[in-house]
Formats: structure tokens, C-alpha cells, sequence
């Protein structure tokens, strides 16, 4: 028997035959993507309930979140919000009242004026004493009165022990600081700048320090109230003048006395 051969018709273009082919897959791949996109109402909610018994839910049903939470607000009545301002703002009177509390700041033109009484009141006295060659008052100036002693009438060279012409300029300042309690003295020791090196003063800074401290210990003594003194010691770091001359080594050997008011209550 003889192979039947099929003739096409070659009016019909050739392509025809693999655009349908293309046109008859794409139809099956979008209803395939439909069948996979499309959930059935059973199986959503077996979905649901494996969900809810996985995070062990009690049987009620779902409630959807609200799209936005927010507190409630709270009212504040009207007399408590007036309570709190009155609590919060103290009346007038207790201010005025703390304000007189505070202690009064000293006038510098007024401490002045007293401290210049007080100089002219520690010359007579130093005057009176002999050693007012030995005692340098100064004048008053921001609110301090500063009197300078020569370090060679308070102390032997090299040594931290008082001289006998000591004793006359330590109790002139004993009576004025009795006399006038509202003011504090400052001791400030200096030497010059010849070195010193022994077992009780390694440097200058000892010597000027224990020399300070010797003077506060005579006036405490004396019956003064410790919290009204310092002493301060500055070695050779601070002196008046030149240190070229056993002169002027003289001078910058001192002892330096500062009085300065303070607020009293």
C-alpha cells in the first residue's frame, strides 16, 4: 500500500499553525495562575483554624485590629488644675521672706571706710609698741587691708621659731581681730630666693609654710576661732623686689597679713 502523502493548502500561511500552538499554551498558563491565586472559602478557614490552634486560641472568633489606637483622654476638673498652680507658685510672702534671709552683700566703699579706721587704729598701736619701722600697714583696697611684717623681726634666718620683737606685733593683731570678730585674716609666708635644703625644710615652700603656720598657731592660741585664719605658704615665687642684695633679700623675707570682711549672719 502506498504512503498518503498530505498536501497542504497553500493558501493558508505557514505560521498560522505555531500562533495557535502560542495562543493555546498562554490560555492554559493563565488559567493554571487563576486556579493557584483563587482560595476556596473551606480551605481559608481550615487555614484559620490551624492557625488559632496554634497559638492556642480558645474558641472565640477573630476581632480585627482598629486602625488606630489611642488613650482616653482624662479630664482635669477645674478646681484641681487652680490647687496645683497655688502649690506650684509660693505666695508672696515667703519670698519676701527668703529674700530677707539671705545675708546682705557687704558694700566694698563702706568695708573701706571701717578697714581704713582699722589701719590708722594698727599704726597707733604698732607705733606705740616700738616696731612700727618693722610693720608695714597698707591702705585699704577692694574691700582688704594687707599688712606686711619683715621676715628677719619675726624669725631667725633659716629657722621658723618667733623673736622676742615678734610678740608686741602678734598681740596688736590679737586685740583687733578680738575687737572686730566679723573679719578673717589670711597669713601668707614668704622667703627670698636663697635655697635651703635640711632634714626640717627640704625647700623654701617649707620654710614659708611652717612659718605661716607658726604665726595662725600663736594666734589661735591667743583665742582665736580657727575658722577665722589660713595660713599659706609661697616660698621665693611672689617677692616684692630684687633678690640681688642681702638688702632686698631683707625685704622679700616676709610675713603677709590680709584682712578681709566677711557676711556675718
Amino acid at each position: 500500500m502506498s504512503a498518503r502523502r498530505v498536501v497542504m493548502d497553500e493558501s493558508e500561511p505557514g505560521w498560522i499553525v505555531t500562533y495557535a500552538d502560542l495562543m493555546t499554551l498562554l490560555l492554559v498558563f493563565f488559567v493554571l495562575l487563576f486556579s493557584i491565586s483563587t482560595v476556596k472559602k473551606e480551605q481559608f478557614a481550615s487555614t484559620i483554624r490551624s492557625f488559632q490552634l496554634a497559638i492556642g486560641d480558645s474558641g472565640g472568633s477573630l476581632v480585627p485590629l482598629p486602625e488606630e489606637i489611642r488613650a482616653p483622654a482624662i479630664e482635669i476638673p477645674d478646681s484641681l488644675e487652680q490647687n496645683n498652680a497655688d502649690q506650684l507658685t509660693p505666695p508672696l510672702a515667703v519670698v519676701e521672706e527668703v529674700q530677707e534671709s539671705r545675708a546682705p552683700e557687704i558694700p566694698v566703699v563702706e568695708t573701706n571706710k571701717e578697714l581704713e579706721y582699722l589701719s590708722n587704729s594698727l599704726k597707733e598701736v604698732f607705733a606705740s609698741m616700738g616696731v612700727a619701722d618693722a610693720v608695714d600697714v597698707g591702705e585699704p583696697r577692694d574691700g582688704k587691708l594687707r599688712i606686711r611684717v619683715k621676715g628677719a623681726v619675726l624669725f631667725e634666718s633659716g629657722d621658723s621659731s618667733f623673736n622676742r620683737q615678734m610678740m608686741p606685733i602678734m598681740d596688736g593683731l590679737l586685740d583687733i581681730l578680738e575687737k572686730y570678730p566679723e573679719y578673717k585674716l589670711g597669713i601668707k609666708g614668704h622667703t627670698d630666693n636663697i635655697p635651703i635644703e635640711t632634714a626640717r625644710f627640704p625647700s623654701n615652700w617649707e620654710l614659708s609654710a611652717i612659718r605661716a603656720t607658726t604665726v595662725l598657731r600663736y594666734l589661735v592660741r591667743g583665742g582665736i576661732d580657727p575658722e577665722r585664719v589660713t595660713a599659706t605658704g609661697y616660698g621665693d615665687s611672689l617677692p616684692i623686689g630684687p633678690n640681688d642684695t642681702p638688702e632686698q633679700r631683707s625685704e622679700n623675707r616676709r610675713i603677709e597679713f590680709v584682712l578681709e570682711k566677711v557676711n556675718v549672719p
